[in-house]
């Protein structure tokens, strides 16, 4: 699940720390809907449901997660837009 990218590459942020089930899911579905096709959205989401979620709709619309939580970035999701 990792990429390797150009680190000018723009980087669409979206953090939603602090935020609960389902918001965090809604604000990320607006965020893609409104990005173009190949965008690369960083997503920050500490709701533990976000661990289901997250991809379970990016496998249902053909995004590709590339990025998961992990000890070095607890809250931090990486998302290719398909």
């Amino acid at each position: 699940m990792s990429e390797q990218r150009d680190l000018t590459e723009p980087v669409l942020e979206l953090d939603c720390r602090g935020l609960s089930c389902p918001e965090p899911l809604m604000k990320l579905r607006f965020a893609l809907k409104h990005a173009e096709s190949g965008s690369l959205v960083r997503f920050l989401s500490d709701d533990p449901v976000s661990l289901r979620d997250v991809p379970a709709f990016c496998d249902f619309v053909g995004h590709h997660l590339l990025a998961l939580p992990d000890d070095a970035h607890p809250a931090r999701y990486l998302i290719r837009k398909k």
